[in-house]
C-alpha cells in the first residue's frame, strides 16, 4: 500500500519513479500492479455512516484504439454528513447511456443502495428515469445550467445577438432556483416565459430555458427535500475526476486505467461535499 500512496499522491510518472528506484520501467510497473492489487483487497470491505444517502454519479470519457470508454464515478453522501464517499468505478465501452447507467446502478452493494434516497446529476438522458425507477428523488446539477445558459458570455458578450435578453433570463433562472417564496416562483416563471417569446431570445437559449422550466422541481429538489441535505451540483465528484485522469494517465490499457482508478478511490475514500448553502456558483 505505501507504494501506491507515494505513486498516487505525487502523481509520479512510473519512469521517474523507476529511475529514482534504479529499477526497470518493467520491474516498477509489476510492484506498482501487485501493490495496486493488495490496497483493493484489503480495502474490499469500507463501512459507510448510517443512514439514507444522496447518490452523485458522472460520466468520464476515455479512448483506446478509438473506441469509447466511460468511467462511471459515484460516491454517496450520507444525509449527516458533509463528505461523499467513493464507489468503485465502473468501466464501458461505448457513450455514456441510460442503459449503461441502468448496468452500473445494478452493481452497487444492496446494503448501500437500500439507503439511497437521491440521485443527483448532470442531467444526462435517461437520469431522471434511472431516479424514477428506483423511487429517488432526483436533483439535477445547477453548475451544469448555468454554464450552458452563459456559454459565449465573454469579453465581447454585448455583441451577441439577443444578449440583454439572456442576461434577462438569467437572472430569472437563478431566481427560481432559490426562492422558497411562492408568489415570488410563481411570477418569475411567468417572467422567464414572456422573456422566451422576446423575438430576440437566442434559440439556444430558449432550448435550455424551456427544458429547465418544464423540469424545474428537478433543479429545486434540495429545496422541496431538505430533510435530505442535498448538493446542488455535481462539482464535488467531477472535480475527483481531474485527478482522476491524473494518476491514470500513464496507463495504456482499459484494464490498467480501471485498476489504477480503482486503487485511488479506494485510497482517497472521501472527498468534501457540501449543501447547496455552501456551494458557489458561476
Amino acid at each position: 500500500m505505501r507504494l501506491s500512496r507515494k505513486v498516487f499522491a505525487k502523481y509520479a510518472r512510473m519512469a521517474s519513479w523507476a529511475h529514482r528506484q534504479r529499477i526497470s520501467v518493467a520491474a516498477a510497473s509489476f510492484r506498482l500492479r501487485g501493490a495496486m492489487r493488495h490496497v483493493i483487497h484489503a480495502t474490499r470491505s469500507r463501512s459507510l455512516p448510517r443512514g439514507p444517502c444522496a447518490l452523485l454519479g458522472d460520466g468520464m470519457y476515455f479512448k483506446f484504439r478509438r473506441a469509447d470508454w466511460v468511467m462511471y464515478v459515484m460516491a454517496v453522501k450520507p444525509v449527516t454528513s458533509h463528505r461523499a464517499f467513493f464507489l468503485d468505478p465502473v468501466f464501458l465501452e461505448g457513450k455514456e447511456s441510460y442503459e449503461r447507467w441502468r448496468t452500473v446502478v445494478t452493481l452497487i452493494p444492496q446494503e448501500t443502495k437500500k439507503r439511497i434516497k437521491a440521485f443527483v446529476s448532470d442531467g444526462f438522458r435517461g437520469s431522471k428515469l434511472i431516479a424514477r425507477e428506483h423511487g429517488w428523488i432526483h436533483q439535477r446539477c445547477h453548475f451544469h445550467l448555468l454554464m450552458a445558459l452563459i456559454r459565449r458570455h465573454g469579453r465581447r458578450s454585448y455583441r451577441v445577438k439577443g444578449a440583454g435578453i439572456r442576461e434577462r433570463l438569467l437572472g430569472v433562472v437563478r431566481v427560481l432556483l432559490a426562492t422558497t417564496n411562492d408568489a415570488l416562483l410563481h411570477q418569475q416563471k411567468l417572467k422567464a416565459r414572456r422573456l422566451l417569446l422576446h423575438p430576440l431570445c437566442p434559440p439556444w437559449i430558449r432550448k435550455q430555458a424551456v427544458e429547465f422550466l418544464r423540469t424545474l422541481d428537478d433543479f429545486r429538489a434540495y429545496l422541496i427535500h431538505p430533510e435530505l441535505n442535498l448538493p446542488a451540483t455535481t462539482n464535488s465528484i467531477e472535480s475527483s475526476g481531474k485527478i482522476i485522469r491524473k494518476a491514470t494517465s500513464t496507463a495504456r490499457t482499459s484494464q490498467s486505467v480501471l485498476l489504477r482508478a480503482t486503487t485511488f478511490l479506494r485510497i482517497k475514500k472521501s472527498i468534501t461535499c457540501n449543501g447547496k448553502s455552501s456551494t458557489k456558483l458561476p
